[in-house]
């Protein structure tokens, strides 16, 4: 069972990646309803080859160009929830569970610890998140999406460093201008996925802490479509190395 935290494109392309190959994994998410945010309502690029993305290209296409964010979001949340080989939960990861220096799962804000033979981390701007709007500031990773800092403070303790990112998204018809700021893992104390002769963007690990995957905005600055492509190599990393069906 491998686990992946974290609905954003990186989660769901790494979630269905492995599912579609028969590999059991299970996708935790803080809301159902939000999964492959995009970062506007119609976003213009076009999705990697390889991903659901681009699978659902013809469904999602906007009439002027671009994808139609609600559009995807209904039809990943459909196509995930039909994969035999995946599980999709909604709930609030707050800790790691660790044996040792292995992450053996993690701990929910609702009480159960969720095992799994590998976690990977895909919480894009979710740790330690403010959101501004104008002078408004909330503690949410995205509009409407709140966050608390319990999951950053439990890495923090077990001795992650960070840095502060920032993440500025325009206004367009349907949301306001606003900024995240978030902590992400520093690269100095993390490492980059090599895989096929090269390093693979937004792939990173911890040293030190086996059964762990960084995967994302939390890894590295990445856009959406390249966290969406980090989402589709990091499954097919772990199905060539033999992840457990």
């Amino acid at each position: 069972m491998i686990q992946i935290v974290g609905g954003g494109a990186a989660g769901c392309e790494a979630a269905w990646g492995l599912a579609t190959r028969g590999i059991a994994c299970r996708l935790v998410t803080t809301t159902l309803d939000a999964l492959y945010a995009l970062p506007a309502e119609v976003w213009p690029t076009s999705p990697p080859a390889g991903t659901l993305w681009a699978a659902l290209a013809a469904e999602v296409r906007d009439p002027g160009g671009g994808t139609r964010a609600a559009v995807l979001r209904r039809a990943v949340k459909r196509d995930l929830e039909r994969l035999p080989a995946l599980s999709v939960l909604q709930s609030n990861v707050v800790a790691l569970q660790r044996e040792g220096d292995r992450v053996v799962g993690v701990r929910t804000w609702e009480g159960p610890v969720l095992r799994a033979d590998a976690t990977v981390l895909a919480v894009g701007t979710f740790l330690a998140p403010r959101l501004r709007v104008g002078r408004s500031q909330e503690r949410a990773g995205r509009l409407g999406e709140m966050a608390y800092d319990e999951l950053r403070d439990d890495l923090a303790a077990a001795g992650a460093r960070f840095v502060r990112r920032r993440l500025a998204v325009a206004a367009d018809g349907v949301t306001p201008a606003h900024e995240v700021a978030f902590d992400a893992f520093d690269p100095e104390g993390t490492t980059p996925l090599r895989w096929d002769g090269r390093a693979v963007p937004g792939v990173r690990t911890w040293p030190g802490r086996s059964g762990l995957w960084l995967l994302g905005a939390c890894a590295e600055p990445v856009d959406v479509d390249v966290a969406a492509a980090a989402g589709r190599d990091l499954a097919a990393h772990l199905a060539a190395s033999g992840a457990p069906a």
